[in-house]
C-alpha cells in the first residue's frame, strides 16, 4: 500500500485525479492511500513525512506549490514530488526541490498512469531498503530506510541512533516505539538499551555483539533470546 497525497485547490481538478489513481489501482492490482488538501498551510501543518507521492498543484492560492516543496524538503528529503500544472515553465523550478517530474493539465489518463508508473517504481526500490524510519531532532525532521541504521542505543531516556554512514542522530523517545516499527526487519535486542540490526553483527566475543565496529554489551536476560535469533538469521532462517 502506497500513500499519496495531493494538494489542488480545484475539486473538480481533485476528483479527476483521485479517479485516475482509482483507475490506475484497478488496472495494476496497486493500492493507495489518498490524501487531498486545499491549501499549502493545511497540507504543511499535517504533513507528517509518511506520503510515499506528493502531488503538487503549483499555482494554490494561499502559496505557490513550489514553495510548499521547499519547506517539505527541509523535513522530508525522500518523498517523491510531482507537480501538477497548465504551465511548463513553472516545472522547471522542480529542480530546486528534487522533483521526479511535472504531469501537463488538462490530465490525460495515459500519461499520467506513465509518470505514476515511474514513481511508483523507485518507491518499490526504496521499499527494498526496509521500512522508512523517521527521527525527530533539534534541527528538524530526518527520515531513512531501516537497511541504513546499524543500530539504536537509550542513554539517559535519548535515543541515539547510530547509521552506517557514520551519522549519529538523538531523538528523546521510547525504544520500544522503534522496536515496533521494526517489527520484521530483523532487529533484536541484546540488552534493554540496545536494539540491534542483526544484518551488521561481525562476530559475538564473550559478552558483546560487535556491530559495525562497535562492541555492544549482552545482557544475561537477553542473551539466549538475542543469540538464537542472530543464528537464525546468519543461518539463513530468516
Amino acid at each position: 500500500m502506497f500513500k499519496i497525497v495531493i494538494l489542488e485547490d480545484e475539486d473538480r481538478q481533485a476528483e479527476q485525479t483521485i479517479e485516475f489513481l482509482h483507475r490506475y489501482e484497478k488496472q495494476n492490482g496497486e493500492s493507495f492511500v489518498v490524501e487531498r488538501y486545499g491549501r499549502s498551510l493545511e497540507l504543511l501543518d499535517s504533513y507528517r513525512c509518511d506520503a510515499d507521492i506528493l502531488l503538487l498543484d503549483i499555482q494554490v492560492p494561499d502559496m505557490l506549490g513550489i514553495e510548499t516543496a521547499k519547506k517539505i524538503r527541509q523535513i522530508d528529503e525522500n518523498t517523491i514530488i510531482m507537480f501538477i500544472t497548465n504551465l511548463a515553465q513553472y516545472a522547471i523550478d522542480g529542480y530546486s526541490v528534487d522533483a521526479m517530474d511535472y504531469i501537463l493539465k488538462p490530465l490525460s489518463f495515459v500519461p499520467f498512469s506513465t509518470k505514476l508508473a515511474r514513481a511508483l517504481r523507485v518507491v518499490k526500490q526504496r521499499q527494498a531498503e526496509g521500512v522508512a524510519v523517521s527521527v525527530k531532532t533539534k534541527t528538524g525532521i530526518s527520515r531513512f530506510f531501516s537497511s541504513s541504521l546499524s543500530f539504536i542505543e537509550v542513554i539517559n531516556h535519548t535515543l541515539v541512533f547510530h547509521l552506517t554512514d557514520g551519522t549519529v542522530l538523538k531523538q528523546w523517545g521510547s525504544l520500544g516505539s522503534y522496536e515496533a516499527q521494526l517489527e520484521g526487519e530483523h532487529f533484536a535486542r541484546c540488552n534493554s538499551g540496545y536494539l540491534v540490526n542483526l544484518k551488521y553483527v561481525e562476530s559475538i566475543e564473550g559478552d558483546y555483539v560487535i556491530v559495525k565496529g562497535s562492541p555492544l554489551k549482552i545482557s544475561t536476560p537477553k542473551r539466549k533470546d538475542f543469540l538464537r535469533k542472530v543464528a537464525q538469521y546468519k543461518g539463513g532462517s530468516k
